[in-house]
C-alpha cells in the first residue's frame, strides 16, 4: 500500500504556498469549440478541426487531475519583499466629490424589469416587417424576397442562389427567417430595456441633430437618385451614407449649442458649414477601404443632378473628374447650408425628444444593421449587394421606435440604496426612516 499514489503524502516544502499547475487545456477547449461552431455555417473542415482541438484540451485538462500532476510550488518573497502589516492610524474618512475618479456618476434608481424590454422587442418585431415587405412589393420582388435575405444571415450558400430564386417561397428559409427575427427581436428589445435606465438625456439639439438630419439628407438623395438615375442607387453603400449623414447631425447639432448667440440662421449656417466638412470623412474612408478609390462618392453624389450617371462603368465612377468634382461641392455645400439653416431655424421651435424614443431611434439601427451586415458578410458576403439597406434601416427605426414605445410605457422597478432591504423600499420612497423610536 505504501507504493499507492493516493496514499503517497506530499508535503510543502518550505517557504512555498501550493498552486494549481499552470495549463492552456481551457484555451484549447473554447477554440476547439469555437471552431465547431463556425463550422457548421461555414465549412466542415472547422468541425474537425474544432473536434480534434475539443479532446485535446479536455485530455490536457483531465490530466491535471491525476495525482502530483495538477499543482506546484511557489517559492514566496524574501522576507524583506513580503507586505508589512497595515499600521493603524487615528482620523477622519475623506470624501469623494463629482470629478474624483471613483465618484458614483450614475445610478439608476427606478429600471424597467427584464420583460418590459423582451415585449418592446416583440411588438417592434411585428411592424418591423411592414416597410420590408413594403419595398418587396413595389420593387417587384415579392414579399418573400426580404425572408429570403434574413434567412441568408445564418444559412450559407444562399448569395449563390438567384433573384428569380430568392423570390419564391420556400418553406425552410421561411421557418429560419421567422426564427431570426424573432430572436433578434427579442434579444435587442431586452438589451434596450436594460439599458435605458442607464441612459443619460440628450440635449434637444443633439437629439434632433442626430435623427432629423439622416432622415432628411437620406430622404433628399435617395429621392433625386430614383428621379434621375435610377441604377445608381444600387451603387451607394447605405450603411456608410446614412453614417456620414449621422455624423453631420451630431456635428450641426454640436454647433448649434457653442453658437446660442448668434442669431438662429446665422448660427444654422455656420453650424451646416462645420458638420459639411466633417461629414466627407466616413464617404472617403469607405471609398478608399472598398478599392473604388476616394473619388466613388463625390462622383455618385453628381448623380443626384446629372442623368445618365448610372450607366458608367465602375472604373468611370471611380476615375478623378475636375468637372464632376466642381458639381459634386456645389450640391455637398448647398444641402449642408440649407439643412443646417433649416435645423437652426426650427429648433427652437421644436419640442424635446423624450430620450426613450431618441435612444430607440438611434440605438436599434445601429445595433441591427450593424449585426446583420456583418452576418451577411461572413455567411454569404455576396448577399449584402442584393439587400435594399435604405429600407433595412428603415426597418429597424420602425422596429426602436416602436420597442422604446413600449418600454417607456411599462412599469418601473425601484432600487433601493445599498444597505436597505425590500421592507425598507415602501418606507425609503415615502421618506420615513422605518426605524424605531
Amino acid at each position: 500500500m505504501s507504493g499507492d499514489p493516493a496514499t503517497i503524502s506530499h508535503e510543502a516544502p518550505p517557504e512555498s504556498v501550493e498552486l494549481p499547475r499552470p495549463t492552456v487545456a481551457p484555451l484549447v477547449l473554447a477554440l476547439g469549440l469555437a471552431l465547431m461552431a463556425a463550422g457548421v455555417a461555414t465549412s466542415l473542415a472547422f468541425v474537425v478541426v474544432g473536434a480534434a482541438l475539443l479532446i485535446a484540451g479536455l485530455g490536457l485538462w483531465v490530466a491535471q487531475f491525476v495525482p502530483g500532476r495538477g499543482h506546484v510550488h511557489e517559492p514566496l518573497a524574501a522576507p524583506s519583499r513580503r507586505p508589512r502589516p497595515v499600521a493603524i492610524r487615528p482620523g477622519g474618512v475623506g470624501h469623494m466629490h463629482e470629478g474624483m475618479p471613483g465618484y458614483r456618476l450614475r445610478l439608476p434608481t427606478e429600471v424597467h424589469p427584464i420583460s418590459a424590454g423582451i415585449k418592446g422587442g416583440l411588438v417592434g418585431g411585428l411592424l418591423m416587417p411592414v416597410p420590408a415587405l413594403l419595398w418587396g412589393l413595389l420593387s417587384g420582388h415579392g414579399i418573400w424576397y426580404p425572408v429570403n435575405l434574413i434567412a441568408g444571415m445564418a444559412l450559407p450558400g444562399v448569395d449563390r442562389m438567384s433573384v428569380s430564386e430568392l423570390e419564391q417561397f420556400r418553406p425552410v428559409l421561411l421557418v429560419v427567417g421567422l426564427l431570426i427575427h424573432a430572436v433578434n427581436s427579442a434579444t435587442f428589445g431586452m438589451i434596450y430595456g436594460v439599458l435605458l435606465p442607464t441612459l443619460p438625456s440628450l440635449p434637444k439639439p443633439v437629439a434632433w441633430g442626430g435623427l432629423l438630419m439622416p432622415l432628411l439628407w437620406t430622404a433628399v438623395s435617395f429621392g433625386l437618385m430614383g428621379v434621375v438615375n435610377p441604377l445608381l442607387k444600387k451603387g451607394v453603400d447605405w450603411p456608410w451614407f446614412i453614417a456620414s449623414q449621422f455624423l453631420f447631425g451630431l456635428a450641426v447639432a454640436a454647433a448649434i449649442l457653442r453658437l446660442k448667440t448668434l442669431p438662429p440662421v446665422v448660427a444654422g449656417l455656420v453650424a451646416g458649414a462645420v458638420g459639411g466638412a466633417i461629414m466627407p470623412v466616413p464617404a472617403a474612408l469607405w471609398g478608399w477601404l472598398s478599392g473604388r478609390g476616394i473619388w466613388y462618392p463625390a462622383n455618385l453624389l453628381v448623380g443626384m443632378v446629372s442623368p445618365g450617371v448610372d450607366a458608367l462603368p465602375l472604373a468611370a465612377l471611380s476615375a478623378f473628374r475636375p468637372g464632376w468634382l466642381a458639381i459634386a461641392i456645389a450640391i455637398h455645400v448647398t444641402m449642408s447650408l440649407t439643412l443646417g439653416a433649416i435645423l437652426g431655424v426650427i429648433l427652437p421651435r421644436l419640442r424635446p425628444i423624450p430620450a426613450t424614443l431618441a435612444w430607440g431611434a438611434l440605438i436599434m439601427p445601429l445595433l441591427w444593421t450593424a449585426g446583420s451586415y456583418a452576418l451577411m458578410g461572413v455567411v454569404n458576403p455576396l448577399l449584402q449587394e442584393r439587400v435594399d439597406w435604405f429600407w433595412f434601416i428603415a426597418s429597424q427605426f420602425v422596429f426602436g421606435v416602436a420597442a422604446a414605445v413600449v418600454v417607456d410605457r411599462s412599469e418601473k422597478v425601484f432600487i433601493p440604496p445599498a444597505g436597505r432591504g425590500p421592507d425598507s423600499m415602501s418606507e425609503f420612497a415615502t421618506g420615513t426612516d422605518g426605524g424605531g423610536p
